[in-house]
């Protein structure tokens, strides 16, 4: 990862979440979506996603676009391609990370709405 360290990038998306809610943005999960974007393959794929996907979690309903699409690409994740990129321990933590945010999706209530995305 280039720009970011493991945990600051975790730390800043998560900031930027809180204050698009704190300025009642009303698409703040597309928002923080769209603003880590094109961050390099580790960083989009998996970090974004598993971040947005711990978010998401939290909330009463899911857009179900939003569950597929974190649920797909967070299942393709292999921890052999994150070497190089993360430390074992990173990459150790980021894959209970993402096995959380996969199971907690299935119990997810899903919303066809994507009005949801708030």
């Amino acid at each position: 990862m280039k720009d970011w360290e493991y945990n600051e990038l975790f730390d800043a998306i998560q900031e930027t979440y809180e204050e698009l809610l704190d300025k009642e943005y009303r698409y703040a999960i597309a928002k923080l979506a769209d603003e880590f974007d094109n961050l390099g393959k580790i960083e989009d794929i998996i970090i974004v996603d598993t971040t947005i996907g711990e978010i998401t979690i939290g909330h009463d309903k899911v857009f179900i676009g939003r569950i597929e699409g974190i649920t797909k690409r967070l299942s393709m994740f292999t921890p052999h391609e994150a070497k190089g990129e993360l430390t074992q321990g990173e990459i150790s933590d980021l894959s209970k990370r993402i096995h959380k945010v996969i199971d907690s999706l299935k119990n997810t209530e899903v919303d066809y709405n994507p009005a949801a995305e708030q």
